[in-house]
């Protein structure tokens, strides 16, 4: 009981209150025993990768719209019901109402029935309904979402992409080549060699309490973020700058292809961010990369033309991440990702001043939206006829089983 009940508050503190679900987690796991803790993750990310089909099972039953903490409850309940299959259906139903009698007394009656005829009808969406509105429910996902990925890639891409992010995300590591050699960690046991970057890999036990990890011979990068790294094409002894660097995975990539010599400036705009890429930085023993506490789309302010190399990895509405990151879908809405085009392209022109004559920018996004994407770098190219594009990659989940991202690698020329 104690699990499902620090669940559903875990819940209801991403849904109701808006906080993230990774940091929610964190502040509030420890309050049950470390062999609980696997259940109230899985409920937590099974539920919220799951929410909109959950949320269309349980409301047909309903007359009237619940209390916003009895829903999430009814979403916690059904997750367990219909999208796990060790938790038995009595332990879910009992304990549901036990704690429904905390919540909203007078909810019980209807939450013991609904979750009854759920259980009964656990698959069923309304028929009447449009198809791609179908689809949508049935991947949890935002209908103008659905519409916008047939209109950029068209209606099987859209397919394939809405099915990867269904998957659960494989656990990568990526190699800090400045602590260990490669094919020392290529030729362990249970070792699997990743196809995008050079350095990534997977492997079957738990790589989180290896000694690599712990050594920091090896950090946890999806293998997609990892080729940003690689795009990027530092060499040693360039001054690099990395312009929106949380959580610092890709400055410590660029520095590896660096062999930790050089400069590079990692900048981001919160301080408690900040101290956690010194920290990361430290445990890597890397050495040349240097933070600075500020807004990426004041760059332009403090440096001019110093830099060999610019990353802009900018933030983005993170359609490639949604399932490592389902609590995205509960925030997304076509007016702020409108917001967000307006932020990348000030970022973009901003650190764009900071590049040599004859160096590299590359422009990355975790998201699958060509506005953010291919649509950016060619509003930057109109307005800037010094730069060319080199190369752009869109990589699709359902490709290789990694993140969906996007990356454009440009050229001062003038």
């Amino acid at each position: 009981m104690k699990a499902r009940r620090l669940a559903y508050a875990i819940l209801n503190d991403v849904i109701n209150e808006k906080q993230y679900a990774n940091l929610a987690l964190k502040q509030r796991l420890q309050e049950v025993d470390l062999i609980d803790q696997p259940l109230v993750t899985s409920i937590v990310y099974t539920t919220l990768q799951h929410q909109r089909f959950l949320r269309h099972l349980w409301r047909k039953h309903t007359v009237s719209k619940p209390d916003r903490r009895v829903a999430v409850l009814l979403d916690s309940a059904c997750a367990q019901l219909v999208k796990m299959d060790r938790v038995p259906d009595y332990a879910v139903l009992n304990e549901s109402v036990e704690l429904c009698k905390e919540i909203e007394k007078h909810s019980v009656k209807m939450v013991n029935a609904v979750l009854h005829k759920v259980i009964q009808n656990p698959f069923e969406v309304d028929s009447s309904l449009d198809p791609l509105e179908i689809f949508a429910i049935e991947k949890s996902l935002p209908t103008f979402v659905i519409k916008l990925w047939i209109n950029h890639y068209g209606e099987e891409q859209m397919r394939k992409i809405a099915e990867a992010l269904m998957e659960p995300a494989r656990l990568c590591g990526r190699i800090n080549t400045l602590k260990i050699d490669p094919e020392e960690v290529f030729d362990t046991y249970g070792v699997e060699k990743g196809t995008l970057s050079p350095n990534a890999f997977y492997m079957e036990d738990n790589l989180l309490q290896s000694d690599w990890f712990k050594e920091g011979s090896v950090w946890i990068q999806d293998e997609a973020s990892q080729m940003v790294s690689d795009f990027v094409e530092a060499k040693p002894g360039m001054k690099v700058l990395d312009a929106c660097s949380a959580p610092g995975t890709k400055a410590a990539g660029i520095a590896c292809h660096m062999n930790n010599d050089g400069w590079i400036d990692a900048v981001e705009l919160h301080e408690a961010r900040n101290r956690l890429i010194e920290q990361k930085m430290r445990q890597l023993e890397i050495d040349i990369v240097h933070v600075k506490t500020m807004d990426a789309r004041n760059i332009k302010d403090e440096f001019k033309q110093e830099y060999d190399r610019v990353l802009c990895d900018v933030p983005c509405s993170g359609l490639g991440v949604l399932r490592r990151k389902a609590d995205i879908k509960l925030r997304l809405k076509p007016e702020a990702l409108d917001e967000l085009q307006k932020l990348q392209a000030e970022i973009l022109e901003s650190a764009q001043s900071c590049l040599k004559v004859d160096g590299r920018l590359v422009y990355s996004t975790c998201t699958l939206n060509r506005k953010e994407n291919e649509g950016q770098i060619k509003q930057f190219l109109k307005k800037h006829d010094n730069y060319v594009l080199i190369d752009e990659k869109t990589i699709f989940p359902d490709q290789y089983g990694s993140d969906g991202f996007y990356m454009a690698k440009l050229k001062r020329i003038a």
